[in-house]
C-alpha cells in the first residue's frame, strides 16, 4: 500500500506517536483515508497500529487546527495594522496643519 499524503492525527498509536493520516492508492481502496503508525513507514521498524478513517467524519488534524489560529492572528494582525494607518494619517494632518 503507498501513499498520497499524510498528516499528523490527534490519538497515539501503540509506540506512543501520533499516526500519520495517509491516503491509499490501491486499486481496491482508491483514495481512501487510512491512520498507520509512522514506524511502520520506516524500513526495520515496525508497529500494527492502523484503522480506516470512517468517511464524513470530521477528523482535525493538529496541523489545521494550527493553521485555524494562525489565519484568525493574521486577521486580527490586518485590522490592527489598518487602525494603526489610520491613526498615522491623522497625526499627519495634525503636524502639516501645526506647521502652517
Amino acid at each position: 500500500m503507498s501513499t498520497a499524503s499524510s498528516s499528523v492525527a490527534d490519538d497515539l498509536c501503540h509506540c506512543k506517536l501520533p499516526p500519520r493520516i495517509c491516503t491509499s492508492k490501491t486499486k481496491d481502496n482508491p483514495g481512501k483515508k487510512f491512520r498507520v503508525c509512522p514506524n511502520s513507514l520506516k524500513p526495520g521498524k515496525k508497529c500494527d497500529y492502523w484503522e480506516w478513517v470512517e468517511e464524513g467524519s470530521a477528523v482535525k488534524t493538529h496541523l489545521e487546527d494550527e493553521i485555524a489560529t494562525i489565519k484568525e492572528e493574521v486577521l486580527a494582525l490586518k485590522k490592527e495594522v489598518a487602525e494603526l494607518r489610520k491613526t498615522a494619517r491623522s497625526k499627519r494632518v495634525k503636524i502639516s496643519c501645526n506647521l502652517l
